[in-house]
């Protein structure tokens, strides 16, 4: 079958058909034929009971594959329910480094019952992997590659390659070691076919090695990865031996959740996901919201002190709402941008003047279209041209402002060595509120006879 977007979206459909009437064998027939990925991708909008019927039902390969790009809880809940034996067969088709992060998070009952049922170089494996600090490249590499040694021809080099176990990444590489072991050059595939077999390959190896270490971070393996515009990246122990490998696939992936991990600091939910549990949410996001609360007295302050403004001119206080939550929304936005050009490698600490010219222009135009037209809304409605022109002038200079905090912040707590994405949003929404309130009843309050007369 020939698989265009029209074939897809069908089988998809399929699918989708087919676990809607609890039928396993009807969703099989339709998953065989889609990816792994897109395939668990759906299986994750339902429940985990019946999720696990139709992955029982797929050819094990394809089972394990989908289990490893399912969400890391839901593939442990299913793993942890089925028979033990079961749960074996078709651990062991799992790659490596989603195994390893699926065994990590097993509870100990379940762990050890797995365990009886699988290999044990395939186990030893397993462990080797969990012993790795989190988020680190070793936790995060796949520990199937080629190499060969440099006294070897290149005809004994495709031979590896050819011989290589299918779980092993797609050996795009090899790798080339001295008799010790340790790593020496790198040669594609490519290159191997352009030269004669008899060739050393000592002789046509590349000796400049891009490469990480197992205790490097692994977001900083995948940016390097991306940034070189390799298809995989060696991992090394610190005597120069390679552990693993880290695919570009496994770089976007990584590079992928560190994204999202920084946006869910933003709001203090860095811990939860759509899987949580409503408990353990409120237990993640209460303090959060408790510590904002406190930050908010902030705003609270400063309109304490316009009290006598506000009593002489009531319809000042309809504006506030408007003219704060704009400031937070359009810091939001910058906020967001920033976090994610620093999550990315997109934008470093030294970028922070480039950004604040970029937030200014942006706020400038922002600011002169959003508070003019707030300005027509506020004179449309009470009439009042001096009202309209001061909620006006608040809320884009508020726009102004919250543009460049937000787009600035992150730059600044990052280039202090702290964590932009769980510092930024609270003091966002604080100084965003202060400067809008202080700026709408500091000039209403200047102006407080324009307003009455």
């Amino acid at each position: 079958m020939f698989l265009n977007p029209d074939a897809i979206a069908a089988l998809t459909g399929d699918l989708r058909a087919a676990l809607d009437n609890d039928d396993p064998s009807g969703a099989a027939k339709a998953a065989e034929q889609l990816s792994s990925a897109r395939v668990a991708r759906i299986l994750a909008e339902f429940p985990s009971a019946r999720a696990a019927r139709i992955v029982q039902a797929l050819e094990p390969t394809k089972a394990g594959r989908v289990i490893g790009h399912l969400p890391l809880i839901l593939s442990a809940e299913m793993i942890g329910e089925l028979d033990p034996a079961l749960a074996a067969r078709l651990f062991k088709n799992v790659p490596a480094d989603n195994a390893a992060d699926i065994y990590g998070v097993l509870p100990e009952p379940a762990r050890e019952a797995l365990g009886k049922h699988l290999d044990a170089r395939w186990l030893e494996e397993i462990r080797n992997l969990t012993a790795y600090p989190a988020d680190s490249a070793g936790s995060a590499m796949t520990p199937r590659f080629v190499t060969i040694e440099e006294h070897r021809t290149v005809g004994e080099a495709l031979d590896a390659l050819m011989a290589a176990s299918e779980r092993t990444e797609r050996p795009v590489y090899v790798y080339v070691v001295d008799r010790s072991g340790v790593l020496s050059g790198i040669i594609s595939l490519r290159d191997l076919l352009n030269y004669p077999r008899a060739t050393a390959v000592a002789d046509v190896m590349n000796r400049n090695v891009v490469a990480v270490e197992v205790d490097d971070p692994a977001v900083d393996a995948a940016q390097l990865l991306q940034d070189r515009r390799l298809m995989m990246i060696p991992v090394l122990t610190r005597d120069r031996r390679v552990a693993g490998v880290i695919t570009f696939d496994d770089a976007i992936d990584i590079l992928s959740e560190n994204v999202a991990e920084q946006f869910a600091a933003v709001g203090g939910t860095r811990e939860e996901s759509f899987l949580t549990r409503p408990k353990a949410a409120v237990r993640h996001r209460l303090p959060w919201m408790a510590i904002n609360v406190f930050l908010n007295l902030g705003a609270v302050t400063v309109i304490t002190g316009f009290e006598a403004t506000i009593a002489q001119v009531a319809i000042l206080a309809a504006f506030l709402p408007m003219i704060t939550d704009m400031g937070g929304n359009v810091g939001i936005q910058a906020l967001s941008v920033a976090i994610r050009s620093i999550a990315l490698g997109e934008a470093r600490p030294r970028d922070l003047f480039r950004a604040a010219r970029k937030e200014l222009l942006i706020g400038l135009c922002n600011g002169l279209a959003l508070g003019g037209l707030f300005a027509a809304i506020a004179f449309f409605w009470r009439g009042n041209l001096w009202l309209a022109g001061l909620a006006g002038l608040a809320l884009g200079s508020n726009v102004l402002v919250a543009g460049v905090v937000g787009g600035c912040l992150p730059f600044v707590i990052k280039k202090l060595g702290k964590d932009p994405a769980m510092m930024t949003g609270p003091f966002l929404t604080t100084i965003t509120d202060i400067t809008g309130v202080t700026i709408y009843l500091g000039l209403s309050t200047l102006f407080i006879a324009r307003l009455l007369g």
